[in-house]
């Protein structure tokens, strides 16, 4: 956001800094006179600046790498991807503070929640996944063996807790980084269709449907034509979905819905940006798996309206673009316009 579109506010640095302390433990606020600088033990490397007109910049600011090339807190992996940002330090979107005191405080703290609840950038390694991905169908293959892990574990636990709580493990790191990239669209829809299969009875299995089992290990993630492949893959997934009448596994669709929307959710901003897309981008793939589960579909309808509304100057960008084959139509998408005209089979 540019500078001048943001009105400013005075702000009261000793109260904000007083409140700032007073109201979590994990917080470390310094006022230096022109400002604070806030740090957040959850985020080492996340510095957020407030200054006295109420403009507030955060940034994650990566130091060198120690004579060993290590930087502290950070794998060895981290590491390797932070040398390849173009700087070290990540700037996050500006806000501006608003009312009183009080108010600010509860901003400052959610945005710092916010932030430590998302991927750091050092954690998405999409940078040095992405390579591996386009050369090995192997490397694929293993995508889909993690995602399938990650379902299990949801199912069984009853949530997403475990898998998003604590360190990344490998699984979720394949999963995060291969959505991560600019293949990354194509790969939530490759998903669907794979789940849609599983439900299907072998005896009524087509050709087609015998190629879609490996969907997702046939991604072509060299960049050669996104827009393409994911408006192929979107297609497909909305047929599917409209055209199957089995009565679906209901806990797993919603695992599935749970962990690639977790996924999303939690990417930081410069690994959407890298990956072309938003996270309201994401949402056009991610409805067709609430439009699967069948319920409240009036008030679906109503939600993919508000979904294009929100992001038609987004998809009349990426239109003109080979980065995102969402396929616009004023703010529609192939996804919504299923969403608003139609049903899913299974309820038909």
């Amino acid at each position: 956001m540019p500078m001048n579109d943001i009105r400013t506010t005075d702000i009261n640095l000793s109260s904000l800094s007083e409140l700032l302390r007073a109201s979590s433990r994990t917080i470390d606020v310094a006022d230096t006179g022109a400002g604070l600088v806030i740090t957040d033990n959850r985020a080492v490397y996340l510095k957020t600046y407030v200054g006295t007109n109420g403009i507030v910049r955060s940034r994650w600011e990566y130091p060198q790498p120690d004579k060993r090339g290590h930087v502290r807190g950070l794998r060895d992996h981290d590491t390797a991807t932070v040398a390849t940002f173009t700087d070290r330090c990540v700037e996050l979107p500006p806000f501006v503070l608003t009312g009183d005191s009080s108010h600010q405080a509860i901003r400052l703290r959610l945005h710092l929640n916010r932030q430590t609840n998302r991927f750091a950038p050092h954690q998405v390694h999409t940078a040095l996944r992405l390579p591996q991905l386009a050369a090995s169908s192997d490397v694929r293959y293993d995508v889909w063996r993690s995602y399938h892990r990650l379902m299990q574990n949801i199912i069984d636990d009853g949530d997403t807790d475990a898998v998003f709580s604590g360190a990344i493990g490998r699984d979720l790191q394949l999963l995060m980084d291969a959505i991560a990239s600019p293949t990354g669209l194509a790969l939530i829809a490759a998903l669907v269709i794979d789940e849609v299969e599983r439900t299907k009875p072998d005896i009524n299995k087509t050709e087609q449907d015998h190629q879609l089992r490996y969907v997702v290990e046939d991604l072509d993630y060299s960049g050669a034509d996104d827009a393409g492949q994911l408006a192929e893959l979107l297609d497909t997934a909305a047929e599917l979905i409209a055209g199957v009448r089995v009565r679906p596994d209901f806990a797993r669709v919603r695992a599935m819905r749970d962990l690639l929307t977790g996924i999303v959710n939690r990417l930081p901003e410069n690994a959407l940006a890298d990956a072309g897309f938003t996270r309201g981008m994401a949402g056009h793939v991610l409805i067709l798996i609430s439009w699967w589960l069948g319920s409240d579909l009036s008030r679906l309808a109503d939600a993919a309206l508000r979904l294009e509304m929100l992001t038609e100057a987004q998809l009349t960008a990426a239109g003109t673009s080979a980065g995102v084959g969402l396929k616009p139509v004023g703010g529609s998408s192939v996804c919504t316009r299923a969403v608003r005209n139609g049903r899913p089979g299974w309820k038909r």
